[in-house]
């Protein structure tokens, strides 16, 4: 299994690249990527080709995967990095969710191991799924791109294929733990609160 920091998201609400934006002495790109570390997997650095000179500084170039499949959103980011490493399950996490801790990964990366036979593992709270905290078994991204390449796939939300499939679940206990910051007044509300 590989850890993925998603940072190739355009940034447009919040106005500058969210994975640069700083939490304490580290940005919100390392301070994720220290999470999924804690899980003793290897972690890289999912980016779009634009972000390269400011994400070069703080990482190697084996860390940082640009985005290179033609679809749009997250799926990008994702299938960009399973192209990179085609036998790996994917472990995602949007570097935007700065309040995630290594014990609510912890249980998703047990939920993984000890249910072998589905799709997608995820956390769900009250019917709404969290794509960008979750587990890509490798045979699900081969037919994700199976399914891009023969055009098959018409719509890139990750909830629409992820309910067209045999997923796993697990609760959210705690919400707060999965906000993520996409504006500027967002991120102020959280740090005035």
């Amino acid at each position: 299994m590989i850890g993925v920091v998603l940072c190739g998201g355009e940034s447009k609400r919040m106005g500058s690249d969210k994975g640069l934006l700083p939490v304490g002495s580290v940005t919100w790109a390392q301070h994720a990527e220290a999470k999924l570390a804690e899980l003793d997997i290897p972690v890289v650095i999912s980016i779009n080709q634009a972000q390269l000179p400011n994400y070069n500084h703080l990482y190697g170039a084996e860390k940082l995967i640009i985005d290179t499949v033609n679809v749009k959103g997250p799926l990008k980011g994702l299938l960009s990095v399973h192209q990179y490493f085609p036998d790996d399950d994917l472990m995602l996490l949007a570097c935007d969710m700065t309040d995630m801790d290594v014990d609510t990964l912890q249980q998703l990366k047990q939920h993984y191991h000890t249910n072998p036979t589905f799709d997608y593992y995820l956390y769900e709270c009250e019917g709404f799924m969290e794509p960008l905290c979750a587990v890509y078994p490798t045979n699900s991204l081969r037919n994700l791109c199976k399914a891009v390449n023969s055009s098959e796939l018409t719509h890139f939300s990750m909830h629409k294929f992820i309910r067209d499939s045999n997923y796993k679940t697990i609760q959210i206990k705690d919400k707060t733990k999965f906000s993520n910051y996409n504006t500027a007044n967002h991120l102020r509300a959280q740090i005035n609160s």
